[in-house]
């Protein structure tokens, strides 16, 4: 494994290991408080950790379609709209669901991550938000992005 991928290797477990140790600490009753929202909804706690579920699985198959030369997500996709209805389609599921969704997603990612050469890591697509990203920047995005939303958990939530 090269420095750059050993490199985004630790950052990804870092995040992995900082995010999930701050769900883990999230009671039964927080998940149900309403927290604030940047998607411009009346989110809960669980809500958001569905958003960064659906969230993981979406930039994964983001970096698939930029490995395959297919560029990334549309030049119209509508960020905040999609957020808000990935979210509602989850509804039926549960926190372990969730969790368990990002923890298969984070091998999911390691593994790839492993069979990207250094060529690879430097291919460009579009990101949900609009902006172009080398792989490099979405295999770090993914968990960077989970951290984030734990550590605004971690705060509204008073942990």
């Amino acid at each position: 494994m090269t420095d750059r991928k050993s490199q985004l290797r630790q950052t990804i477990q870092a995040d992995d290991a900082a995010s999930m140790a701050i769900f883990k600490r999230i009671t039964l009753e927080q998940w149900d408080q309403p927290v604030p929202s940047d998607e411009g909804a009346n989110w809960k706690a669980r809500d958001v950790l569905a958003h960064v579920a659906v969230s993981e699985g979406g930039q994964f198959s983001v970096i698939q379609r930029v490995l395959a030369g297919e560029g990334g997500v549309p030049a119209d996709f509508e960020l905040n709209r999609y957020n808000r209805r990935a979210v509602q389609k989850q509804a039926e599921h549960t926190v372990p669901d969730f969790l368990a969704a990002i923890e298969r997603d984070h091998t999911q990612v390691l593994a790839l991550l492993e069979t990207v050469s250094e060529t690879d890591l430097d291919r460009t697509g579009r990101h949900a938000r609009g902006d172009m990203l080398t792989v490099a920047q979405f295999f770090h995005r993914i968990t960077e992005h989970r951290r984030q939303h734990a550590d605004e958990l971690a705060r509204n939530l008073g942990l």
